[in-house]
């Protein structure tokens, strides 16, 4: 006798992606359930430390812009349904080498998409952005539709949101097992088994671990975010000082305005060490994380004091291609996979998870997912 449905579909991890993926569900009035290892805006994993980036001109490949388009009109959506202030517009600056591909994405995604923007040579953007030592070689373009996101806070809200909706929650519940058959999947967490039409899994760094029939070829880096005191703070406000982001050859840095009044966030995207497992993150923080940091802090910030203040890790769960997973689980009927987003995920969330639900609930993708197959590795 087939057990009767505890509900219709599932999300496990209740993370970057998998919060927005409960919103979305309990928004369209399906039976959703939630579970997470911890508790929703945790600092375990990928989906923390105070800020994170929103573009729309975009480096990594012009074919995301659709969906961050998209993304940024989702984000307003969650702010206007509950009240909380979850992105600040202030505005992005891309600079780097003119030839480098990073730039060359940027300024054709601002083209082709008429995304308002200003582009400078690194003299003229100097005078723009004095808290910037731009490079004479260097091209900068600043675009509007930029700024910075809240974390903890989004996904906290997104989930809270769901509830509101008539989402269930479990929260410090890790999921062990996931076993999937063409009527449903049955979800195996401690020492309890729920049954549900459809599953989204949306646990990052842990889908190996709950996944591992997939084999996917996912790798996690870990990555160290690191504070800087400014000397004039009043010239690092988000109405003076943009989000900055600076790549070549895959490699950079990036950073935000102050939010306390004091501080500066840098970090370096990629170069981190590579673990196998979230638990094989190290937590701590060392002198050779911050030495690189400061560097750049050193050749591009005059006006911020060369010493951290704070630091935090956090990490990546990369793909080999760099780009998203998301998509039916190959050969696991009943299954979504909403994620591992490759390092540069968060500011997508809204739409992965809206597309996350299209897909858990039968319906045709709002926007083009092709290239982010899950059955992409086994060819």
């Amino acid at each position: 006798m087939t057990k009767e449905l505890d509900w219709d579909v599932a999300v496990v991890g209740l993370g970057s992606m998998g919060s927005f993926a409960f919103w979305q569900l309990a928004r369209m009035g399906v039976n959703v359930v939630g579970f997470d290892r911890y508790r929703p805006g945790h600092d375990k994993g990928a989906g923390h430390g105070e800020t994170r980036i929103f573009r729309t001109a975009y480096g990594e490949g012009v074919e995301y812009v659709p969906l961050l388009k998209e993304a940024r009109l989702l984000w307003r959506e969650l702010e206007g349904e509950t009240g909380v202030e979850l992105y600040t517009e202030n505005g992005g600056t891309m600079f780097g080498p003119k030839g480098d591909i990073f730039m060359k994405n940027v300024e054709a995604s601002v083209n082709e998409f008429s995304l308002p923007h200003k582009k400078y040579t690194g003299s003229e953007a100097k005078k723009v952005y004095p808290q910037i030592n731009f490079k004479e070689n260097h091209v900068a373009i600043y675009e509007e539709f930029a700024g910075f996101l809240r974390p903890e806070l989004s996904i906290e809200t997104a989930v809270k949101r769901g509830e509101e909706l008539g989402g269930n929650i479990f929260t410090e519940s890790p999921v062990e097992k996931i076993e999937a058959d063409e009527n449903g999947v049955t979800i195996i967490c401690e020492d309890r088994q729920f049954r549900v039409k459809k599953v989204i899994v949306s646990s990052g760094g842990w889908t190996s671990q709950i996944l591992p029939e997939l084999k996917l070829p996912l790798s996690l880096e870990r990555q160290v975010l690191v504070w800087y005191d400014a000397k004039n703070p009043e010239q690092f406000t988000p109405e003076k000082f943009p989000i900055f982001s600076r790549m070549k050859d895959g490699i950079g840095f990036y950073g935000f305005p102050t939010v306390d009044g004091k501080t500066v966030k840098v970090a370096l995207h990629h170069g981190g060490q590579i673990v196998n497992h979230p638990d094989e993150v190290d937590r701590e923080i060392h002198e050779s994380d911050l030495e690189p940091v400061t560097e750049k802090v050193k050749e591009y910030f005059p006006d911020l004091i060369p010493v951290p203040v704070k630091a935090k890790t956090c990490f990546y769960t990369n793909t080999p291609d760099e780009h998203f997973i998301l998509g039916p689980a190959p050969g696991l009927p009943n299954v979504t996979l909403l994620g591992p987003m490759a390092g540069h995920g968060f500011k997508f969330a809204p739409i992965m998870g809206k597309i996350a639900a299209e897909l858990a609930t039968d319906k045709t993708p709002t926007l083009e997912i092709g290239m982010f197959d899950p059955s992409r590795f086994n060819q």
